[in-house]
């Protein structure tokens, strides 16, 4: 059986490191998924830069555990409020690229 990648290709699987120390990211797919690969530590300031292939209507979905009260900042191609996180959550966000920058498609969501 073949692979369905529509429509939006191959996902690009980003990853946060808990110290938070790991922040600067490059965008090239279509649909992007950020994920902190354990609980953070440490602030993260998330700067995103977008290569020329990326268009309109391209996806980010962060998905951050936090160990306290850490902070997720944004610069670069993302603009969005700082997510302030709570001990032994996981928040997730998604973001819409239109065609300059990364907003979000909602509010933060605190799943658990």
């Amino acid at each position: 059986m073949a692979t369905i990648n529509a429509p939006f290709g191959a996902v690009d699987a980003q990853t946060i490191l808990a110290a938070g120390t790991d922040g600067a990211k490059t965008i090239t797919n279509q649909y992007t998924s950020i994920t902190c690969v354990a609980a953070l530590t440490g602030n993260v300031a998330l700067a995103i830069t977008v290569g020329s292939e990326v268009k309109a209507g391209a996806i980010i979905q962060l998905v951050a555990i936090m160990n306290g009260t850490e902070t997720i900042t944004f610069s670069g191609s993302i603009v969005a409020p700082v997510i302030t996180g709570s001990a032994g959550k996981t928040v997730a966000q998604s973001f819409m690229y239109n065609g300059t920058n990364f907003y979000p498609m909602g509010a933060k969501i605190q799943v658990n």
